[in-house]
């Protein structure tokens, strides 16, 4: 009963520490601000702010992708799809038009500063002009 009782008790904290998004998001933003020369450090805040992004932290999401492309702007592989998730959040965020064009400068961003990253250039893009449409 008491291995029981014990391992009740560390899948309750797993499942609390991996389902609290800000707690990881946090985690890995104060990690890569202590190890901002560590050539993970990019990844960790893409990996984290994906994660809340999938789990529907869109404000978490939003801050880690923000973090990423300031201070790893090189990053293209990485800065490109952050930017892109950020205006996609924005995008289907609101019903409200001025609220959805907020995401248009991360598109630009996109298009004016990653030429490189063909894929993430193409699907903002159409993103771009799905919102131009709403106008």
């Amino acid at each position: 009963m008491k291995k029981i009782l014990m391992v009740a008790v560390l899948l309750i904290a797993v499942v609390v520490v991996v389902l609290n998004t800000s707690m990881v998001g946090d985690q890995a933003s104060a990690w890569a601000e202590a190890n901002p020369k560590d050539e993970n450090a990019p990844e960790v805040l893409y990996r984290a702010a994906r994660w809340c992004d999938v789990m529907g932290n869109d404000e978490k999401a939003k801050a880690l992708y923000l973090q990423l492309v300031q201070e790893y702007p090189k990053r293209g592989d990485l800065c490109a799809p952050a930017l892109y998730y950020t205006a996609s959040d924005l995008a289907s965020g609101s019903y409200i038009v001025a609220l959805r064009k907020q995401a248009i400068p991360y598109l630009k961003k996109i298009l004016d500063e990653y030429p490189y990253q063909e894929d993430w250039r193409a699907k903002a893009q159409q993103l771009d002009d799905e919102l131009e449409k709403t106008h």
